[in-house]
């Protein structure tokens, strides 16, 4: 500190107005307003044609207008009940492949070998999914241990069921002690050996008939939790943890990221370290809070090293723009859950085929403002 005071009077001048360029240029990044950003007609030309068909979309209890470009992809996940033992996937197929698709998975089971032969056999028993038109819906439930090295009284469940051309898949961790080499350990452990399966058969198929088959443009109307493709009815306050996705149909690495739960965060969004958004790589270009239809939007966006100073070697991310949102990060509950959107747009080789960042956060402002809950999402108090 004591040599700088040696500077002459311009060299410090010089010093002191890099370093107040410095800042400027700091808070310009950080504090600039996303909802002041405006584009030239010819830039917001391509934006208003993008948003121009923007359907609502129901994720969760929460309702958001995305561009119709955006289709849901391949499956979505839902880890259901506060311990975790329920998994629940939904993804669209037709009958053909999902009949296919069950046969082998039998199969596999039944070729599967414990790996102590006095567990017998991996798969302990199928039950049927009743069904009275088995063209609209069918399914199955395979009882198999939960792996070939584990004590085979810990089980799973794993039901399939097919209709209107959405499988459901739900996996149900149970216990099943009942057979005579486990009455010794059923004396001193009890609850380990147990018997459950007929309990949790009914369970199983009770989420079978609260969860329906849902268009992705159909937006429910009464009490209940929208999935990928389905419908799960009724209010309930089971801890809930969903992710799914939707990606563009011609732009290639250009999506959005769901995740809803019902647990709190350690720490609001805005106070992460940068480098949980930037993954080391890349830096921040904004973030700020606003509100939306009476809700708390955190959001952070960062993009990838290559926009700074495209370095020799780099990665296809490093091409990436990130953005993501937080509403209720650390104080969700069962009607007012944790939801998390990010949004990944890759820049093309060619930038001038592309969107241009200040696009990007009209896009991203525009998506983000149409996010409200959905009104009939639980019953009146």
């Amino acid at each position: 500190m004591v040599r700088l005071v040696k500077f002459n009077t311009h060299h410090s001048s010089l010093m002191a107005g890099v370093l107040l360029l410095t800042i400027l240029t700091s808070c310009q990044v950080f504090n600039k307003d996303i909802e002041m950003i405006t584009l030239p007609p010819n830039e917001q030309q391509p934006v208003t044609r993008l948003l121009a068909n923007s359907p609502t979309r129901c994720v969760g209890t929460y309702l958001i207008d995305l561009p119709a470009q955006f289709k849901p992809y391949n499956e979505g996940t839902l880890y259901y009940n506060s311990d975790q033992d329920i998994t629940i996937t939904a993804k669209q197929q037709y009958l053909p492949p999902f009949k296919q698709m069950v046969a082998l998975r039998e199969q596999e089971l039944k070729n599967t070998k414990p790996l102590s032969s006095s567990y017998g056999n991996y798969l302990k028993a199928i039950y049927p999914v009743p069904t009275n038109q088995p063209n609209k819906m069918q399914g199955i439930i395979f009882e198999r241990m939960e792996s070939p090295g584990t004590d085979d009284s810990a089980r799973i469940l794993e039901g399939y069921r097919w209709q209107d051309e959405v499988t459901l898949k739900i996996e149900m961790e149970v216990q099943n002690g009942s057979d005579k080499k486990h009455d010794k350990n059923r004396i001193k452990h009890p609850e380990l050996y147990t018997n459950n399966v007929p309990q949790k058969l009914i369970e199983l198929g009770n989420l079978f008939d609260r969860i329906k088959p849902r268009d992705d443009l159909i937006i429910p109307t009464t009490p209940g939790f929208c999935m990928f493709n389905s419908f799960m009815q009724g209010e309930d306050r089971e801890w809930k943890d969903m992710n799914y996705g939707y990606l563009h149909d011609k732009i290639n690495y250009f999506s959005f990221y769901f995740e809803f739960n019902d647990f709190a965060a350690d720490y609001a969004l805005l106070n992460k370290p940068e480098v949980y958004f930037t993954q080391g790589s890349g830096h921040t270009i904004y973030k700020g809070t606003r509100e939306s239809h009476g809700l708390k939007l955190e959001e952070w966006v960062v993009k990838g090293r290559y926009f700074d100073d495209p370095p020799k070697f780099y990665s296809e991310e490093d091409r990436d723009y990130v953005f993501t949102l937080g509403i209720h990060s650390t104080d969700p509950t069962y009607k007012t859950p944790q939801l998390r959107i990010e949004m990944t747009y890759r820049m093309p080789e060619d930038e001038t085929q592309g969107f241009t960042e200040k696009q990007l956060m009209v896009i991203w402002r525009e998506v983000t403002n149409s996010i409200q809950m959905r009104d009939s999402a639980f019953k009146s108090n």
